[in-house]
C-alpha cells in the first residue's frame, strides 16, 4: 500500500506541478520573462540543462523507491518509517506547486509578504531534497546500478532546488541584471 501511495502521490501532485507552471505562464505572458529575474544569460541555459537532469534524476529515485525499496519494513536513517516518504514527497511536491503562482503574485504586488511566501516555499522544497536525498542514500544496495543512478540523481535534484532555486535564483532575483 505504501508504494501505491507513493505512486499516487507522485501522479497527482507532480501533475499539479506540471499544470501549474503550464497555467501559471500562459495565463502570465507578459510576467513569463520576469520569472528569470535578474539571472544572467549565461546560466540560464545551465540551469534549464539542471532542470532536466534533475527531473531524469527525479524519475530514478522515485522508481526505485517504489520498485525496489520494501517500504513496508524500511526504516529510513534507522528511525523513520516508509510512510514518512510520503511527507517528504508532499514537502516537495505542494510548494512546487504554488511557487509559480506565488512569484506571479510577488512581481505583480511588490509586497514584500509575498516574497517570503515565495522563499518559504523553495526553502520547503530545497530542504525537504536533503531529506529525501538522506532517504535515497540510506534505500538500497550499493551494488545496484539503478541504486548508484538514484543517488547520482539525487545529488542533483538537491543541487537544484537547494542552490539553484534556493540560493543563486533568490540571490539574483533583485539583482541589477534584472534592469
Amino acid at each position: 500500500m505504501y508504494k501505491i501511495t507513493l505512486l499516487l502521490i507522485n501522479l497527482i501532485f507532480g501533475s499539479l506541478v506540471l499544470f501549474s507552471y503550464y497555467n501559471g505562464v500562459t495565463k502570465n505572458p507578459d510576467l513569463s520573462a520576469k520569472l528569470w529575474g535578474g539571472v544572467p544569460e549565461s546560466l540560464r541555459t545551465f540551469i534549464v540543462a539542471s532542470m532536466f537532469i534533475s527531473a531524469i534524476g527525479y524519475f530514478f529515485f522515485t522508481s526505485n523507491f517504489i520498485f525496489n525499496v520494501n517500504l513496508h519494513e524500511k526504516k529510513f536513517l534507522g528511525r523513520f518509517p516508509g510512510w514518512s516518504l510520503h511527507i517528504i514527497y508532499l514537502l516537495i511536491l505542494i510548494p512546487s506547486s504554488i511557487w509559480i503562482d506565488l512569484t506571479f503574485q510577488y512581481l505583480k504586488s511588490g509586497v514584500p509578504l509575498h516574497w517570503i511566501y515565495v522563499l518559504s516555499a523553495l526553502y520547503c522544497v530545497g530542504l525537504s531534497s536533503i531529506l529525501l536525498f538522506l532517504f535515497v542514500v540510506d534505500s538500497g544496495n550499493s551494488n545496484q546500478i539503478i541504486y548508484l543512478i538514484s543517488v547520482i540523481g539525487a545529488g542533483f535534484f538537491v543541487f537544484h532546488t537547494m542552490f539553484l532555486d534556493g540560493l543563486l535564483w533568490t540571490t539574483f532575483f533583485h539583482s541589477p541584471f534584472n534592469k
